[in-house]
């Protein structure tokens, strides 16, 4: 590490997308640290199986997450997935997601890759959906699944078929890593930043259990439902990235302003549209 590098923790369980993430980072003079802040294990993959014989009952399939991916994979015990999926609709929320799809379920292409979080991914469906709504969308979903995607669908008039594949836990390595991380870049950390939600709550009560507030670093949201999860436990933010990439990151870590009149705009326009209403 160089005397102009600013540390970032990165706050993201690990991922093939990590190696990117570094390499684009240290381009621009920071230096990353990952530390990983969930555990994941699967469940209802037989339920999961069955759902997955049957594509002619399904109008396609939703992966909000990598996570959901891997479900699937498992739950075939990484065979084939039945060819009749490719005819569907499918959706996926992020590039991760996507590419994941691609490569590990026998090439099954999905649509909103660009998009980067649940309610953009349902505005994208709603949008562009040229199917028949009488058949159900299968939603593989974790135990901390917002209802967010599925209340924007419903009153539009799709339906769901919501499975639980897979509980999330705080990482059981999370509290020595953190340690480890302040202990060895206490003086040039900068920055947290966190991917989802639940990462934001796992390490909050990391922080609070050893009375210290993340107040005292610059707080990065990857994504709207991340950051409002950091005002929710009384954290200011200092930039906010559209969208979960090492480039959207970048780009807000360079350019804070960018981030803070863009979410202004934003307030302002869910204001006005609350007003008129």
């Amino acid at each position: 590490m160089t005397s102009r590098q600013r540390t970032v923790i990165i706050f993201k369980s690990e991922s093939d997308s990590s190696d990117v993430y570094a390499e684009t980072l240290e381009k621009h003079d920071f230096n990353p640290v990952f530390i990983p802040t969930l555990s994941f294990g699967f469940k209802n993959l037989v339920e999961l199986r069955a759902k997955l014989q049957t594509p002619d009952k399904y109008a396609g399939i939703i992966f909000t997450s990598p996570r959901c991916v891997e479900a699937v994979g498992e739950s075939l015990n990484l065979g084939e997935l039945p060819g009749g999926w490719k005819l569907l609709h499918n959706y996926a929320v992020g590039e991760v997601t996507h590419n994941l799809a691609l490569s590990t379920l026998d090439q099954l292409f999905t649509h909103g890759k660009q998009t980067g979080n649940a309610r953009a991914l349902g505005d994208f469906i709603v949008d562009t959906f040229d199917g028949s709504r009488d058949l159900p969308l299968l939603l593989p979903c974790g135990n901390l699944a917002t209802d967010t995607l599925l209340s924007k669908l419903a009153e539009n008039g799709f339906s769901i078929d919501a499975c639980e594949v897979y509980e999330t836990r705080c990482h059981p390595e999370l509290g020595p890593n953190v340690e480890r991380a302040l202990a060895t870049y206490g003086e040039s950390l900068e920055f947290l930043a966190f991917f989802s939600p639940s990462g934001v709550n796992c390490a909050q009560e990391y922080f609070k259990a050893h009375n210290q507030s993340m107040d005292k670093w610059k707080l990065v949201a990857i994504g709207p439902s991340t950051r409002r999860a950091l005002e929710s436990q009384g954290l200011k933010v200092y930039c906010t990235a559209e969208r979960p990439t090492v480039e959207h990151l970048v780009k807000v870590l360079l350019n804070p302003q960018d981030s803070r009149e863009r979410l202004l705009k934003e307030r302002e326009r869910m204001a006005a549209l609350e007003n008129n209403n």
